[in-house]
């Protein structure tokens, strides 16, 4: 729960040489100070938000904000059974200018209801002040993309953008402008889940079309060169920030223009340089952030075109995705048959009513399989002739026509039958005897076969549709 993070040091020196503008803060700083005449912007009343100090738990904290520490807690509501929050504390709100400018952000945030912006739980206006937000248990997203770097897919980064575009396209048509789009502002709420935060230098932009910064730390390297030359702020200028939001999040967190110092960032971008493209990030990504960084503020997308074409994006990414996970999952069961370290082929997929070809033995059929009903093995003996009919008394009539559902254990029975009245057998017979089995255990068998063919055309059109 991050807001203001980064800690401030002394002045230095004129920035750009065009409108005589001076910044304060340390070179390399995410923010530096425009100083200007007072700013005009008066603070809403805080309303029906104000909420009992009892009824807060204060725990640990969890993070530092420009004001002070940020603590998470439990929030303990009449209405509803305990909530986790977080509490931005105020260490130095005793004077009336800072207080006022601490519940700044959240009389902002009020106004505002999106599942991607983090909501405002209540106010304690009262010293020590306290603002109470909605908890997002899994920290900023700059710290986030960090440790979670070789978990987070490309989807889910496209995710984070797209859900960023449809909270700023929210405040767009509120009229607002935030002013501090970064990576380190966003919360994540859950891993398919980021909100936008930190409205601390969110304005409202009234009958204008922008709003004029007086003094105040600003954060040059995601500025846009109208705001860092004229300190204007338009929807233009909080999308060229986005663009920047939408860069660090593909690259996982890294600030922009690393190792560049403050007063040297609006030369080089007036120069035409723009942030490089991110590893693996798709093309159509890296435009659609070309177009945010459009120097003149009219040729920019509007964010309501970002949302739309983020979406796009992210349902292509989504598609790419499966295929990929296909082709993996192929390749995988193609290594499993290689590595098998046998000359055979790969073994067909089971049929209904047959066993798998391929045991936990090997090749071969198991111990059961052998038992079970239409599962009989073909005998070696050569079949040269016509089966002539034989006497009842010397060979059961059910054994001479085969029921193809008759159980091996039957055929047993009846061949146990048969050597029983084997001294009454005539060479003739003998013979046919021999033979009996074999032949209609052949038919069966190709009878099967041809079955099996049959099934093994149908299931390899089926795959080939599929292919």
């Amino acid at each position: 729960v991050d807001c203001f993070c980064s800690r401030f040091s002394p002045l230095f020196s004129c920035m750009h040489p065009g409108p005589a503008e001076e910044f304060s803060g340390d070179e390399t700083d995410d923010y530096a100070e425009i100083i200007d005449e007072e700013d005009t912007y008066t603070m809403p009343s805080t309303g029906d938000y104000e909420i009992q100090r009892d009824r807060i738990e204060l725990g640990r904290c969890i993070g530092e904000g420009q004001f002070g520490d940020v603590h998470q807690g439990v929030y303990m509501s009449p209405e509803n059974p305990a909530m986790a929050v977080a509490i931005k504390t105020c260490k130095n709100c005793t004077s009336d200018s800072v207080r006022e400018k601490f519940l700044q952000e959240a009389l902002t945030m009020r106004q505002f209801d999106h599942p991607h912006i983090v909501k405002l739980i209540g106010v304690i206006t009262e010293n020590p002040v306290w603002i109470i937000m909605e908890l997002c248990t899994l920290g900023e997203l700059r710290s986030f993309l960090q440790v979670r770097k070789y978990n987070l897919d490309l989807a889910s980064l496209i995710l984070y953008a797209y859900q960023l575009s449809t909270a700023l396209a929210y405040l767009e048509s509120k009229r607002f402008v935030h002013r501090d789009i970064a990576a380190r502002n966003v919360l994540v709420s859950t891993t398919d889940c980021v909100q936008l935060g930190d409205f601390g230098l969110s304005r409202y932009m009234e009958d204008s079309t922008y709003y004029k910064a007086s003094k105040g730390k600003l954060p040059i390297k995601w500025m846009a060169p109208e705001s860092i030359n004229f300190r204007r702020f338009t929807s233009a200028s909080d999308v060229w920030m986005f663009g920047v939001c939408m860069w660090e999040i593909l690259m996982y967190g890294v600030k922009p223009f690393q190792g560049v110092k403050n007063n040297d960032v609006i030369g080089r971008i007036e120069n035409g340089e723009r942030l490089p493209m991110p590893p693996n990030c798709p093309p159509t990504l890296y435009s659609l952030m070309t177009k945010c960084w459009a120097y003149d503020p009219s040729r920019r997308p509007r964010f309501t075109e970002l949302k739309a074409q983020l979406s796009t994006i992210l349902e292509e990414e989504k598609l790419q995705q499966e295929e990929r996970m296909r082709m993996e999952s192929r390749r995988q069961v193609t290594v499993s048959w290689d590595s098998g370290g046998s000359d055979e082929a790969p073994p067909k997929p089971s049929r209904p009513g047959y066993p798998s070809p391929r045991s936990s033995e090997g090749f071969f059929p198991s111990p059961q399989h052998m038992v079970q009903p239409n599962h009989y093995q073909v005998s070696g003996y050569p079949v040269t002739h016509r089966i002539p009919s034989m006497a009842g008394s010397i060979y059961p009539g059910q054994a001479t026509v085969l029921d193809p559902h008759d159980s091996w254990n039957h055929w047993t029975q009846d061949i146990n039958m048969c050597k029983a009245n084997m001294e009454d057998v005539g060479p003739l017979d003998m013979r046919c005897f021999g033979q009996v089995l074999p032949t209609h255990l052949m038919e069966e068998h190709l009878i099967k076969q041809q079955q099996e063919m049959e099934e093994d055309q149908r299931w390899l059109e089926k795959e080939e549709r599929f292919l």
